[in-house]
């Protein structure tokens, strides 16, 4: 199911989902930026979705952490996250989410905060180093 960019998605609406759509296989929610880790979480609840789920697209969520990916954890069809730019989703929580579903493919390219650099006026500005990782991590393959 392709939901990428509907910016109507909320969390509330991730609780009616497996409702509706139980055997869901494939979910792209790229690009949603209401969606938290709650929404997350609501769609293993009372359904059957983490046993069907192998596909879920969460590229460009803001508000997702790697709480999500904790929810994740019982989804065992999961073969593939897509998680980039997903700015608050980091290595170790991908590492732990790693450690319950060792197939599955993570796709991210993370941001992280380098270092802050003085400006005029005293302001500081938090630059934003991209680590070019498309951390296409499959099979044995870790995370630095």
């Amino acid at each position: 199911m392709d939901l990428e960019e509907s910016v109507q998605v909320t969390n509330s609406m991730l609780i009616q989902l497996p409702i509706h759509r139980p055997q869901l296989q494939e979910l792209s929610l790229s690009d949603c930026e209401l969606i938290t880790d709650d929404g997350v979480h609501h769609l293993g609840i009372g359904a059957c979705t983490h046993k069907w789920l192998e596909v879920i697209e969460l590229d460009n969520c803001p508000l997702i952490t790697d709480a999500s990916l904790k929810h994740l954890k019982c989804y065992h069809s999961l073969e593939r996250i897509e998680l980039n730019d997903c700015q608050q989703i980091t290595r170790t929580g991908i590492k732990r989410l790693r450690t319950h579903l060792a197939d599955v493919k993570v796709h991210a390219c993370l941001l992280c905060i380098s270092h802050s650099t003085p400006i005029s006026g005293g302001q500081q500005i938090v630059l934003l180093q991209m680590l070019h990782h498309p951390m296409t991590l499959e099979g044995s393959a870790s995370v630095n």
